[in-house]
């Protein structure tokens, strides 16, 4: 004999389905934010993020002197920088070479160097490429892009900068470094033919959204 649904057992569906539209509400929100936050950051910072060629050509190289070429670290393999932070620090190079700034800081993951040691990478490329290594200060602890800045204010005092990094993370880390106070352009590392993920897009897009609420908060400052 089939037994009789109860009242609770009705309106198990309606609550499951209001969970439901409820979650996608909120995911559906959420996204929009992201993307009015992306489209913000992007356009404060558009028209003072330069290729290296129109660096050069443009008023930013010739007419403004900056305290520090800010290069941000990204992965380093077992015999040396990956293709990626190769190209952002010959780009680094050739910015620091237009006469610019005063030296180049390197930030990046050197917390425990003897297993990881990105800024030690970092400064032996850039002295392979002819940068002298008095010229080069490195931040161990630059363990994302909002500390990178942060850090780059709170304890190498760079007040100005030019920041030099791939072109999917440079409006963001202007834009982070903007909001420490620092006053920047920013450089787009050329890209010697590798082709970048999806997944490093996706993550820029997410990573805007957190990085807008942290240099609201400025938390670690």
């Amino acid at each position: 004999m089939k037994k009789p649904e109860t009242k609770t057992t009705k309106k198990w569906p309606r609550v499951l389905l209001k969970i439901f539209l409820v979650f996608a509400l909120l995911v559906f929100l959420g996204f929009f934010i992201l993307q009015i936050v992306n489209v913000y950051i992007t356009n404060y910072t558009d028209a003072d993020v330069y290729t290296l060629e129109s660096f050069a050509e443009s008023n930013a190289s010739s007419g403004s002197h900056y305290d520090a070429v800010i290069v941000l670290g990204c992965a380093v393999w077992v015999d040396g920088a990956s293709p990626m932070l190769a190209d952002r620090l010959r780009t680094a190079a050739s910015v620091y070479n237009t006469g610019c700034a005063d030296y180049i800081l390197v930030t990046g993951d050197s917390e425990d160097p003897k297993d990881y040691d990105e800024t030690g990478v970092m400064k032996a490329f850039l002295v392979n490429e002819g940068i002298d290594a008095d010229s080069i200060v490195c931040d161990p602890l630059g363990l994302s892009t909002y500390e990178s800045m942060m850090r780059a204010v709170k304890y190498f005092d760079v007040k100005s900068a030019v920041v030099v990094t791939s072109g999917f993370h440079c409006h963001r880390s202007v834009y982070d470094s903007r909001m420490f106070g620092i006053e920047s352009v920013g450089v787009e590392a050329v890209n010697s033919g590798y082709v970048i993920s999806q997944y490093n897009y996706q993550r820029e897009f997410a990573a805007r959204g957190k990085d807008f609420v942290f240099t609201l908060i400025k938390p670690g400052y």
